[in-house]
């Protein structure tokens, strides 16, 4: 089997819905399968699927954030790529195909992403450089951005100085769609399940990148992602004492101890 689709349901089963009639519709032409991960307690996503007979769901039925639940759908999949796909990216015709395409052909490549956009068609930045840990803070405090050093450290970290146009190496991949080569899985693990929410992504890229493989950024795949930040919803005290705050500092501060940037 070419190809294992990997999803995470928790609170968001017509945005699943919608992303597996996504994929039924542009048909890829691949061997594949989709996976669903149960996250949710009340399982709303598993009486969903019962709609799409072909998709294997793990129904888990507990929360135990993105990467956990990722590596469940990992353990349970055949393909011999994994694909981490976010339920709220539309899925356009050939993309699949050539993310496939350009790892049978790259085998120094353990993983590639695809060019992501907004709705509205602009250019969303899903590849980046590694964070430092001022990074974090700069993002977390918006009056802070009007500083010059601010807004070009962030603009480097997005790697804004650049088209997005060309394939090239990145040093980590936004997790919503990551293809990633079984064999590297195999030999570097999957995510870390110290991490609940946030930085399993990057922790995940600079692993491949410290076993030799390379992470690439592919802009002839394109997908559409309704992306969105909840914890930069609202004023800085509404995003400071939001939950998932908490969540993202617990995870840098692992993240950068693991990786001793601390």
């Amino acid at each position: 089997m070419d190809l294992s689709v990997l999803i995470i349901g928790y609170k968001n089963h017509r945005l699943v819905r919608q992303t597996l009639k996504g994929i039924l519709r542009v048909a890829p032409v691949l061997s594949y399968e989709v996976i669903v991960v149960e996250n949710d307690p009340s399982g709303t996503t598993t009486k969903m699927c019962t709609e799409f007979p072909t998709v294997k769901v793990i129904d888990h039925r507990k929360n135990i954030g993105f990467g956990n639940g990722m590596n469940l759908g990992i353990k349970e999949s055949q393909g011999r790529y994994i694909l981490v796909f976010n339920p709220d990216v539309i899925v356009l015709p050939g993309a699949f195909e050539e993310l496939v395409r350009y790892l049978d052909e790259h085998k120094d490549v353990g993983m590639v992403g695809p060019q992501l956009h907004n709705p509205d068609g602009t250019l969303q930045y899903s590849c980046y450089k590694f964070m430092e840990p001022k990074t974090v803070l700069y993002r977390r405090l918006p009056f802070i951005r009007r500083l010059k050093s601010v807004r070009q450290h962030l603009d480097a970290y997005v790697m804004a100085d650049w088209d997005h146009a060309q394939t090239r190496e990145v040093d980590y991949l936004l997790g919503a769609a990551m293809l990633i080569r079984r064999e590297v899985l195999d030999q570097v693990g999957g995510f870390d399940p110290a991490y609940f929410m946030y930085f399993e992504d990057q922790d995940l890229c600079r692993r491949f990148w410290n076993a030799g493989w390379k992470v690439i950024y592919h802009p002839t795949s394109k997908l559409i992602h309704y992306h969105r930040r909840e914890t930069a919803d609202g004023g800085f005290l509404q995003q400071l004492f939001h939950p998932l705050t908490r969540i993202q500092i617990k995870s840098a501060l692992y993240y950068f101890k693991k990786h001793k940037k601390v």
